[in-house]
C-alpha cells in the first residue's frame, strides 16, 4: 500500500483539483499525461488541467529543442545524442542544483508559479523530469500546498531526475531502481515502485481472436505488429520492408501502426506483398490497446511507455538496437528480465522473427516472464491521488507575491542550494 505523507489540516472543498504538467519531447509523456487525466475524470470527483510546461509558459526556442530538436537529434545525430546522455548518466547527485536543465527550468518557473496559484490544485503529477526540478525549486522559496507526484517513463533512472527530489513521491518502476533512487538523493518514502501510467486498457484481458475478428484480421495467422510511434527516427518503414522480405514463403500478417507518419503510410500502402503475407496499414489511432490483443510478437523501438503497453499485454519482444540511449537502457532490462529479443540487421531480424514464429515454447515463456513485470500503475496512482487532503493556499496568497521578482528568488536559492550541496560533496 502506498502511504501518504502527513499534511497540514485539509480544508473544505467541492471537488479535487489536479494539474498535470508534461512536456511535449516525443509522445510518451504526454500520452501517460492524457491516460492520468482520463483516469482520474472516471471518478467525476475531480477537475484535471494539463499544462505543457515550455510551450506554455517556455520560450518557442526552448520548446523547439525538446521536441522537434530531440527528434532531429535522434534522427541524424544519435551518436552524439547518445554520448551526451550517458555522460549524463555519470554526474554526481550533488550537482543536482548545477545540472544543464536548469537553465531550461528557470526559463518558466514564474509561469509555473503564476499557473498552480490561479488553478490551486491538490495535486501536483509530473511526467517529466522538468517538472520534477521546477517544485523542486519553488519550493527552497515558497510554501506550497500541493502535493507533487511524479512519474519516470523509462526502465532507468535517467539523467537529472536527481534534480527533482524536492517532489512529495516518486513513481518508478518497481522495486529493482529504489537503491538508484536512494544514490540519486531520494528517500525510501518518496518512492512509489508502481510502474508507468499507460493506457489502463493494456491491463484488459483480450482474446487474441476476438481482437482480430474486431479488427477484421485473420483470425489465425500468426501477427506481428510493427511500432516505432511514426517512425520518424528508428527507420519504421525500412524495419516494415526487412520483415516482409524475412516472412517470405510463409503466411502472416502484419500490423503497421505509422501513427502521424502520413509518409511512411503511404509507403507501406504502395509496397508489394509476398505471397501469403497480409498487412493491416494502420496511421494514428488511439485504438493501440485493441491491436495489441490482436498480436503474437511486437517490433518495436522500447520507449518505456510502449515497451509497458507491451508488457501488461503479455507480448514477446524483438526491438531494434538502433535506439536512443534510454531506450537502449530499456531494452539491456527488458532483455535480462527474458522478455525481449533484439536485432541491429535484417540477418538478425529474419532469424529472431522466424525462430518467434516457430517456437511456440519460447513465445510462452516469455509471455510468462511479462507476468512478474505488470502493475496497474495508472489505476494505482489515480486512487492514491484521489485519497490526497485539500490543499490550503489561504497561507501564501496572503503573501501577495510580486511575480516579476520569482525567477530571482529562485536563482539565487538555487545557487545557495548548489554551495551547500558542494559541500556535502567534499565531505
Amino acid at each position: 500500500m502506498i502511504k501518504c505523507i502527513s499534511r497540514k489540516k485539509q480544508t473544505d472543498y467541492l471537488m479535487k483539483k489536479v494539474l498535470i504538467l508534461t512536456v511535449t519531447a516525443g509522445n510518451a509523456h504526454n500520452a501517460c499525461a492524457l491516460s492520468m487525466k482520463r483516469k482520474l475524470e472516471e471518478s467525476g470527483e475531480v477537475e484535471v488541467k494539463i499544462i505543457d510546461l515550455l510551450q506554455t509558459y517556455s520560450t518557442k526556442l526552448n520548446a523547439w529543442v525538446s521536441d522537434e530538436g530531440y527528434a532531429i537529434a535522434v534522427s541524424n545525430l544519435l551518436a552524439i545524442y547518445n554520448a551526451f546522455y550517458n555522460g549524463y548518466t555519470k554526474l554526481s547527485p550533488y550537482d543536482r542544483y548545477s545540472c544543464p536543465s536548469q537553465s531550461t527550468v528557470l526559463s518558466f518557473t514564474d509561469g509555473l508559479l503564476k499557473g498552480i496559484l490561479e488553478f490551486r490544485p491538490d495535486v501536483v503529477y509530473i511526467t517529466h523530469f522538468y517538472g520534477s526540478i521546477a517544485m523542486t525549486n519553488l519550493k527552497l522559496v515558497y510554501n506550497l500546498p500541493c502535493i507533487s507526484i511524479a512519474s519516470a517513463l523509462d526502465y532507468i533512472i535517467s539523467p537529472f531526475w536527481e534534480s527533482g527530489i524536492g517532489v512529495d513521491y516518486f513513481a518508478i518502476p518497481n522495486e529493482d531502481f529504489i537503491d538508484d533512487c536512494i544514490y540519486k538523493g531520494y528517500r525510501r518514502e518518496q518512492l512509489l515502485p508502481v510502474g508507468f501510467p499507460v493506457d489502463g486498457r493494456t491491463l484488459d484481458v483480450t482474446d487474441k481472436r476476438k481482437a482480430r475478428k474486431a479488427l477484421n484480421l485473420d483470425e489465425n495467422l500468426f501477427t506481428v505488429m510493427v511500432m516505432f510511434g511514426g517512425g520518424m527516427w528508428s527507420g519504421g518503414y525500412r524495419i516494415f520492408k526487412q520483415l516482409i522480405t524475412a516472412l517470405e514463403g510463409r503466411e502472416a500478417q502484419i500490423i503497421m501502426i505509422n501513427g502521424k507518419n502520413e509518409v511512411e503510410f503511404k509507403k507501406v500502402e504502395k509496397t508489394p506483398l509476398p505471397s501469403g503475407i497480409k498487412v493491416k496499414n494502420v496511421g494514428f489511432t488511439t485504438d493501440i490497446p485493441l491491436y495489441l490483443s490482436a498480436t503474437d510478437v511486437i517490433i518495436n523501438k522500447c520507449g518505456g511507455a510502449s515497451a509497458t503497453e507491451t508488457l501488461n499485454k503479455s507480448i514477446p519482444m524483438l526491438v531494434t538496437e538502433k535506439l536512443a540511449a534510454q531506450e537502449m537502457h530499456n531494452l539491456v532490462y527488458l532483455k535480462d528480465k527474458g522478455v525481449a529479443l533484439s536485432f541491429n540487421n535484417a540477418k538478425q531480424l529474419k532469424k529472431n522473427i522466424l525462430t518467434l514464429m516457430d517456437n511456440d515454447a519460447l513465445r510462452k515463456e516469455m509471455t510468462a516472464k511479462t507476468l512478474p513485470l505488470k502493475k496497474d500503475a495508472i489505476g494505482e496512482l489515480a486512487k492514491f491521488i484521489l485519497k490526497q487532503p485539500a490543499a490550503d493556499y489561504s497561507e501564501i496568497l496572503s503573501e501577495n507575491i510580486d511575480f516579476s521578482e520569482v525567477k530571482e528568488k529562485v536563482r539565487q536559492a538555487v545557487k545557495l542550494a548548489d554551495k551547500e550541496e558542494k559541500l556535502k560533496k567534499k565531505i
